[in-house]
């Protein structure tokens, strides 16, 4: 337990406060102490039970009759209403006649805020910073300045309504100035048939926040045998409207693919946030989900534009970590093998069929010109939409886009049935297109999505769009245009007939059945597209399996491939760092081979994983590849190895973050969009919320990667792995911070060294049990325990401390101590031991301490 310091007010180490409840539960046992009636935490101690020796040596007790004293002053402190927070408030407490802790002081505003109504309560009572209890009847306050926390309990018939998970916008916090940068580099190199074909890559995702404006910038360097440059996917200024509870936007934007398709303008957006709502969905990003046989390098596109590139190891792979630019657009995958040999897949990416509350409104409105990759003669494009929640079963939306030489128009509606969510939509497009006329169609959608609980489905998205063949959507239209003010061909751009989408999860068993997969056909081709991923997952008797299908498509000639995996998973041993040995038997098209593999992690804290594996791939003979990740609170670097009698390859791979802010400049492991900044002084090795991978650096600050904006986020100090002569004032504080933001957590320590001094008074006996421990500045640095030892933090190598443990004059004495050096060898995480010898009776100086007989000093943190 320890205190957190008021402003402008000091008092004693939290170590009394510690002792009390040592002494407070020892008398509850031997039956020596007596409740007041008043009061639940005040007690009156036995000085019986406290033999002290001669006379005057008896420790003055009265101090810990009254438990959680507080003092005068202003606190900083969360806020609980009925055990949820509420946000973060400064606390004003003043002190009242008669009683021994001063009153809390609640305005009138901050019961507004906390949600408190207080229409019938008479002015005087807020004023005169009266017991909530006395104008609230039921309600009740408790303030722990140790965790710098304060609980209200109000009856629910003094509280306005407030949804489920709702935070006030008045504690939402903005976060500092600061700039960050993410980056994921990486090199990949293979030697194939006497060449040697290489690539790199470098993701960047940019952030400056300045004020309420935050600016964003991700891009890719990319580089192959063919062909190299930057590539810029967004770069654009962002601010938060929270009355409007909308963000605002300028610069290369993606227009809201949930009723259009998403295109990506320079321009401006306006769009209301949804996660500005209570139990509000935050987005959907899909999961890529292949299988390697070598080690190879993949690469994600959407439109396009190129997203992400990993070098992953032979097997099965997962990517969940994904940054979509927009919320429609497919994800185009790519997989490039060590031999060469590339195969493409799609994993659809398409909106969900929306419901919304009654009454719930959501809008956005985008206007800009054209960005799509390939256009030379890019039109000028508005587009808006609006959805309104009309009862429980019912939602409707309407949309518009108007551009240069085009327009569509859309209306639908979303119904909430018994057996699940449903809407169904139409579009109709008119497009001119320079010397070919125009061209109208209509456009109709229905998609689907349920969550059956009962059966362990998981129906996450099912649509079904047919399109007339004079149908254009606002990004086919612009390429059509293109080609039409060109003079060339128009049928190169195809033109959609029909597609289906599908998503499941089915739960069997003790494992699941995944199936994800797009079917498309065109007006303009001859041949249709499908692709798709579908797989089981279970485990038997400690036996972890996976069998899975997939259908791709090869990049370069159209060469339709089919492969089905087994991947069987063992476990060598019960231990948290056991090494798994796998195998994998994989049968295709273009390729058969098995596959045997032995991977785990080493270090106290996981921090370096392993991957060894040996294959036999039909056609290519055997292979054998090494993988190695090691994990530091700066950053990921990995490494792997692989070789054939047809290939060598190589791959080196380093991710992490960068924040640059007022204090100096600290790296992360991974960064999200919005993030936190922690600050605590001293205390090098603290761990944030138990991840490894976080802690506090040399620079006393640490970075929290991912925060949830606009919700309570708890972060936590961990002081496990703090020295002892570091004291934390408080482990955990509650933020909601605004989206994109950095907000700063100060968490206060106290630093000096802790020791454990052992002496003795002139009488030769031990120092008496309770009594308090002061340094020359009359600082309560410590308390004196059994046997005569006191445990104390001190800011010098050299002193005096002073020992009281009565009011008189005689009930004091001092001693000199002296420490030496640490040795290099210690770690700090040892309590220093010392004989300070004889503690000598001097009649104390007055300016050392205020009055003692309410032993309130005036302290400083040591």
């Amino acid at each position: 337990m320890s205190f957190n310091t008021p402003a402008g007010v000091n008092y004693p180490s939290p170590a009394r406060h510690r002792f009390k409840l040592t002494v407070h539960s020892l008398l509850l046992i031997s039956g020596a102490c007596s409740l007041y009636a008043h009061s639940a935490e005040q007690v009156e101690f036995n000085p019986a039970f406290f033999p002290g020796g001669k006379a005057g040596a008896q420790v003055d007790i009265a101090k810990f009759n009254q438990g959680n004293v507080i003092l005068p002053g202003n606190y900083r402190a969360d806020v609980h209403l009925n055990g949820q927070w509420i946000g973060r408030e400064t606390l004003s407490f003043s002190n009242v006649a008669g009683q021994d802790t001063a009153q809390l002081c609640l305005e009138r505003q901050a019961l507004l805020r906390f949600g408190v109504t207080v229409d019938n309560v008479q002015p005087a009572a807020l004023s005169d910073c009266a017991d909530i209890a006395s104008y609230l009847p039921g309600a009740s306050s408790r303030f722990d300045s140790g965790e710098s926390r304060l609980d209200l309990q109000v009856p629910q018939i003094y509280l306005a309504r407030q949804p489920r998970g709702y935070v006030d916008p008045q504690h939402w916090d903005g976060g500092v100035d600061a700039a960050f940068v993410r980056y994921n580099a990486s090199t990949f190199t293979t030697r194939t048939d006497g060449r040697t074909l290489g690539s790199s890559y470098l993701g960047l995702n940019t952030g400056l926040n300045l004020g309420d404006w935050h600016w964003r910038h991700n891009g890719n360097y990319s580089r192959t045998h063919t062909a190299s440059g930057y590539q810029s996917s967004a770069t654009y200024v962002q601010r938060e409207l929270g009355t409007l509870k909308s963000q605002l936007v300028l610069g290369e934007i993606y227009t809201p693919g949930e009723l259009f398709d998403s295109v990506r303008l320079r321009g401006a957006s306006l769009s209301s946030d949804d996660r500005m709502f209570p139990d509000s969905l935050t987005g959907f990003a899909p999961v890529v989900r292949g299988v390697a046989e070598t080690s190879a390098r993949v690469t994600v596109r959407q439109r396009g534009v190129l997203l992400d590139e990993v070098s992953v190891a032979p097997g099965p792979f997962v990517l969940k970590d994904l940054f979509p630019t927009g919320y429609g657009g497919d994800l185009n995958v790519t997989v490039t093998e060590a031999d060469g040999r590339t195969r493409e897949f799609i994993v659809p990416f398409a909106a969900n069929a929306h419901l919304l509350r009654p009454g719930y409104s959501r809008y956005s409105l985008s206007a800009g010109l054209l960005d799509e990759i390939g256009l030379h003669h890019p039109p000028r494009v508005m587009q808006a939409t609006y959805q309104h929640g009309l009862s429980n079963l019912l939602t409707g939306y309407t949309g518009a886009v108007i551009g240069e030489d085009y327009r569509s128009q859309l209306l639908g509606a979303a119904f909430n049935t018994p057996f699940g969510a449903l809407s169904l939509d139409m579009t109709q497009s008119n497009a001119h297109l320079p010397g070919h006329g125009s061209r109208d169609g209509q456009s109709v959608q229905l998609r689907y999505s349920k969550n059956f609980t009962h059966t362990g489905t998981h129906f996450a998205l099912g649509a079904y769009r047919y399109s007339t063949e004079g149908f254009l959507s606002v990004s086919d239209a612009a390429h059509i245009r293109d080609l039409a003010l060109d003079g060339l061909k128009l049928d190169r751009v195809s033109r959609l007939r029909d597609r289906m989408d599908i998503s499941l999860n089915q739960r069997v068993g003790d494992g699941s059945v995944y199936l994800t997969g797009s079917s498309q056909n065109y007006w303009n081709r001859n041949n249709g597209n499908l692709t798709f991923t579908a797989g089981y997952s279970g485990t038997w008797n400690g036996l972890h399996y996976t069998v899975s299908a997939q259908r791709t498509r090869d990049l370069l000639t159209e060469h339709v491939d089919k492969q089905l995996d087994l991947t069987v998973s063992l476990p060598l041993g019960s231990g948290a760092r056991t090494p798994t040995l796998t195998t994998t038997v994989y049968r295709g098209g273009q390729s058969s081979g098995e596959r045997l593999g032995l991977g785990g992690t080493l270090g106290e804290r996981s921090e370096l994983s392993y991957g060894l594996s040996s294959s036999r791939a039909q056609g290519s003979g055997y292979a054998t590849s090494a993988d190695l990740k090691y994990q530091t609170s700066q950053g990921a670097l990995s490494a792997s190895y692989g070789q054939s009698n047809a290939y060598q390859s190589t791959s080196l791979g380093m991710t992490g973050g960068i924040v640059a802010h007022r204090g100096g400049v600290t790296f992360a492991p991974e960064l999200g969009d919005t993030i936190g900044l922690v600050q605590a002084p001293d205390a090098l090795g603290a761990r944030i919320n138990g991840n490894h991978s976080a802690q506090i650096g040399k620079s006393g600050y640490a970075v929290v990667p991912h925060l949830t904006p606009y919700r309570q986020n708890v972060v936590e100090l961990d002081p496990k792995d703090l020295s002892v002569d570091v004291e934390l004032k408080t482990a955990a504080q509650n933020v909601a911070p605004r989206a994109g933001s950095v907000v700063q957590l100060q968490f206060e320590t106290v630093s000096g060294q802790a020791v454990l001094i052992t002496a003795q008074r002139e009488d030769g006996n031990p120092l008496p049990f309770g009594a308090d421990v002061f340094d020359e500045d009359g600082a309560s640095v410590g308390i004196v325990g059994q046997g005569g030892k006191a445990f104390v933090r001190v800011a010098r190598t050299e002193g005096q401390l002073t020992v009281k443990w009565g009011p008189q004059a005689d009930a004091s004495c001092k001693l000199h101590y002296a420490l030496s050096a640490r040795p290099h060898s210690d770690a700090a995480h040892r309590v220093r031991h010392l004989n300070a010898g004889t503690c000598r009776s001097e009649t104390p100086v007055a300016a050392h301490a205020a009055p003692v007989d309410k032993y309130l000093v005036t302290a400083r943190n040591a």
